[in-house]
């Protein structure tokens, strides 16, 4: 937003810690948060500008009475262009109960065509590159935690035949599509975009790191997607809803090799902006 010549507020409860001291330095100001539910703060941040972008992270709390609690906060504001925190695959046909981690998304989105006149924009990524590659503070996308890659070992575990496409953005790149977005003609109408900043299997996605790491990536397959939905179906058997991080790895990875959120149309097209390629993300981050 910055770049586009547009000032930026922004609320936070330690922006310092997220942000460089030169962002910092070109904010208009800064709304200082002690939580979610902070209404002073959010009133504060919200009134007088002209769009809001949400950048909250997954927890539950976070996507649906957090986000909610802005929402009502941009309604007194009398803002109407909104982007919703969701950053996901394509949950606009899932059900409750699919996916305990995008049900937050389908609550928040049902309960505001009920309640809202405001209109939010869902910008729908597929996967985060930072998380699929499991950097450090996204998430631990790992084997361990039913993930599929290694970065300890530079190991990929497959399900499925490995040809089964996955949908990625870097976060920079999905920084500017909403940057993009929120300055069309159009943006207070709000509704989906699909977008990615690439879509590679598995097995092209190991040949490319090899390439510019020069080192062999181990890809191992795990089993089929079939034995891949039994795993994940026993591991939610056994375990809790209120525990459900310690199973919802394998889920991400079924939906996306069974095709069940899979982004069937993209609308990068209609922004027109250039993207990110796989080799220039590993470029750009050396530590993976």
């Amino acid at each position: 937003m910055l770049a586009r010549g547009h000032q930026v507020r922004i609320i936070a409860r330690n922006a310092s810690s997220k942000l460089s001291p030169d962002v910092l330095s070109r904010l208009e100001s800064i709304t200082q948060s002690t939580g979610y539910d902070d209404i002073d703060s959010l009133n504060h941040g919200c009134t007088g500008v002209d769009a809001i972008v949400n950048a909250y992270s997954g927890r539950p709390e976070l996507t649906l009475e957090g986000q909610l609690l802005l929402l009502r906060a941009a309604e007194r504001a009398r803002v109407k262009i909104f982007v919703a925190a969701c950053w996901s695959y394509d949950w606009t046909a899932l059900k409750l109960g699919q996916h305990e981690s995008y049900d937050p998304f389908i609550a928040f989105h049902n309960h505001v065509e009920l309640t809202s006149d405001i209109r939010p924009i869902y910008i729908l990524t597929g996967v985060f590159a930072e998380v699929l590659f499991a950097t450090a503070g996204n998430g631990d996308f790992t084997p361990q935690n039913h993930g599929c890659w290694d970065p300890r070992r530079k190991r990929l575990e497959i399900w499925g035949t490995g040809n089964e496409p996955w949908h990625w953005t870097t976060e920079q790149d999905a920084a500017e599509f909403a940057a993009e977005i929120v300055q069309r003609h159009n943006a207070a109408q709000g509704g989906f975009w699909r977008l990615c900043s690439g879509v590679n299997n598995l097995r092209e996605i190991a040949t490319t790191y090899e390439t510019a790491r020069g080192l062999k990536v181990d890809v191992e397959i795990m089993g089929s997607v079939e034995e891949l939905r039994q795993r994940a179906l026993q591991a939610r058997l056994a375990g809790s809803r209120r525990s459900f991080w310690s199973y919802i790895g394998w889920f991400y990875q079924l939906f996306t090799v069974d095709g069940t959120w899979t982004l069937k149309t993209l609308d990068n097209e209609k922004l027109g902006l250039p993207t990110t390629t796989l080799q220039q993300f590993l470029q750009q981050n050396p530590s993976i």
